[in-house]
C-alpha cells in the first residue's frame, strides 16, 4: 500500500540520518532563539512582564512597538523554519550534505519555498470560506450531518495539500513544479493519500502521548522530549513531502 510505504520510508529517512538532521536543524534553531531573545532588548520589551496574569501592555511598551516586535519575531521564526526545511529537502533529494556548524543559507530557495506555501495557503482559504458557510448551514439543520460534512471537508483539504505538495520540495531544490503538474502527477492516489494522512496523525498522537510520559523523567526525559517533538516529528512531516516529490515527480523506487 503506497500510503503506508511513503509513511514508513519517511520515518526511516529521519531515523537513519539523525546526525545530518541534527546538523541541519539544531544550530539554526538556536540562532533563531538568540535573535528572538535579542529582539526583546532591541524593542525594549521586558519579557519577564509577560505572563498569564498580564492584562495590558508593560510599562513603556506601546501597541506599535509590540506589533513591530511580533512581526520581527514571526519573520525570524519563518526564516529559520524554512531554512531548516529547504536544507533537509536538498539533503535528501540532492544529497547536499551539511558541512560545518550551519547548513547553507539559500535565500532564493527559501523565498521560493515561502511563495509556494503562501500560494497553497491562499488556495486553502478560497476553498474553506464557502465550505465553512455551507458547513454552518448544515450544522444548524443537523449536528450529525454537519459534523460529517466538516470531516469530509478537512479530509479533502489534506488530500488536496498532499497532492500539490511536490511544489514545495521542487522549489527547495530549484526544480519548480507547477500546480497542474503536481495535481496531474498525483492523480489516482486519493485513497492512499488519505491513508497517509491518517497514519501521520495517529503517529503524531502516539508520539505526543509518549512525550507526555517521558516528561516525568528528570533531565533525560526533557532532552528526549525536545528532540522528539521539536526535531524528529517536524522532520518526519517534511520527509513525507520529500518522499512525495521523489515518488511522483522523480519516479523513485521506495525500496532503494
Amino acid at each position: 500500500m503506497l500510503g503506508l510505504e511513503i509513511f514508513v520510508h519517511s520515518v526511516r529517512m529521519v531515523l537513519r540520518n539523525l546526525k545530518q538532521a541534527l546538523q541541519i536543524s539544531v544550530v539554526p534553531a538556536l540562532l533563531g532563539g538568540v535573535l528572538v531573545f535579542g529582539l526583546f532588548y532591541l524593542f525594549d520589551i521586558p519579557f519577564e512582564d509577560f505572563d498569564s496574569g498580564t492584562t495590558g501592555f508593560p510599562a513603556g511598551v506601546t501597541s506599535g512597538s509590540l506589533a513591530m516586535f511580533l512581526v520581527c519575531v514571526l519573520a525570524v521564526a519563518m526564516i529559520v523554519v524554512f531554512w531548516i526545511v529547504v536544507s533537509w529537502h536538498r539533503f535528501v533529494l540532492l544529497e547536499e550534505y551539511p558541512s560545518g556548524v550551519l547548513p547553507p543559507f539559500r535565500f532564493d530557495r527559501i523565498l521560493a519555498y515561502f511563495g509556494r506555501v503562501l500560494l497553497l495557503g491562499i488556495l486553502a482559504i478560497i476553498v474553506m470560506l464557502p465550505a465553512s458557510l455551507i458547513s454552518g448551514g448544515v450544522m444548524q439543520a443537523s449536528v450529525v450531518i454537519g459534523f460529517v460534512f466538516w470531516i469530509v471537508m478537512v479530509a479533502f483539504l489534506w488530500i488536496g495539500f498532499y497532492r500539490l505538495s511536490p511544489m514545495l520540495p521542487g522549489a527547495a531544490i530549484g526544480k519548480p513544479v507547477t500546480l497542474p503538474e503536481a495535481w496531474q502527477a498525483t492523480a489516482g492516489v486519493n485513497g492512499q493519500i488519505l491513508l497517509l494522512v491518517i497514519l501521520s496523525l495517529m503517529f503524531q498522537f502516539l508520539m505526543q502521548f509518549l512525550a507526555g510520559l517521558l516528561m516525568f523523567i528528570p533531565i533525560v526525559g526533557l532532552i528526549v522530549v525536545i528532540l522528539l517533538v521539536m526535531l524528529i516529528l517536524p522532520l518526519i512531516n517534511v520527509s513525507i513531502l520529500t518522499t512525495m516529490y521523489g515518488v511522483f515527480i522523480e519516479k523513485r523506487d521506495l525500496a532503494r
